[in-house]
């Protein structure tokens, strides 16, 4: 992948071979993801050696387009295609499309999938009206239209991209990190994904970790020691 900019009166082409995508969960807050942490995150990752590549989905943020599970799926592998190689560290709702994109990348290297729902079923009545209500008010997710045509097109979708069906066909090394204590997925969402992965695969079990893993700096460095192949557990409590 190459990028174009200008720096000063200069023209620089920037060259980038092999990638770290990271990938946002469903928004909660408005804004891009270079207002929400994930800067700093990006330039965690590049201070250890991997060029890192942040991102809004289709129709978040500042990007175009209208919400839709399927349109974040192609938008990770659209992204995942201008590499040599690629590695995928996806969070929460995140994670959950890099899995079914995982299937469709053959230039993927590795996979690291944390906090993600695994299931259609943990998306009942309750929770879906609350991030259709909160997506609403904050003008999070453009073109949801009315919540009854929400809830259809996400139950659909999220059914299309089910975790737990397509990570057992993902043959590249997989981390799964879940926290414990994770009262927005719950914890067994993790390890119904553990379950079903197919080898070579690992699962970080946080013991009081929260939903918000990707604000844990003991979990980055986790995730940097497998991506090292410093871990030889294959189950692993912190």
């Amino acid at each position: 992948m190459y990028l174009d900019k200008k720096v000063g009166r200069s023209f620089v082409r920037v060259f980038v071979e092999k990638g770290l995508l990271i990938c946002h969960g469903l928004p909660y807050d408005p804004g891009s993801v270079v207002e929400k942490g994930y800067s700093e995150l990006a330039r965690f990752f590049a201070r250890k050696g991997y060029s890192s590549v942040i991102f809004d989905f289709s129709g978040t943020g500042l990007s175009d387009g209208i919400f839709s599970l399927l349109a974040w799926v192609e938008d990770v592998i659209n992204l995942a295609e201008q590499f040599e190689r690629v590695l995928i560290l996806g969070y929460s709702m995140g994670g959950a499309v890099a899995v079914r994109a995982a299937a469709e990348i053959n230039n993927l290297e590795k996979l690291v999938v944390v906090a993600s729902p695994s299931s259609v079923d943990m998306f009942g009545e309750e929770t879906l009206k609350m991030i259709y209500t909160n997506a609403k008010l904050k003008n999070l997710l453009k073109g949801i239209g009315d919540y009854d045509s929400f809830k259809r097109r996400f139950i659909r979708e999220f059914g299309e991209i089910e975790p737990k069906n397509w990570i057992g066909g993902v043959k590249v090394p997989k981390l799964i990190v879940h926290g414990k204590k994770d009262d927005i997925v719950p914890f067994e969402n993790g390890v119904v994904l553990f379950e079903s992965a197919a080898e070579p695969k690992t699962f970080v079990e946080v013991e009081e970790g929260d939903h918000f893993l990707r604000q844990n700096p003991k979990v980055s460095e986790i995730i940097v020691d497998w991506l090292e192949g410093k871990m030889e557990k294959k189950r692993l409590t912190i």
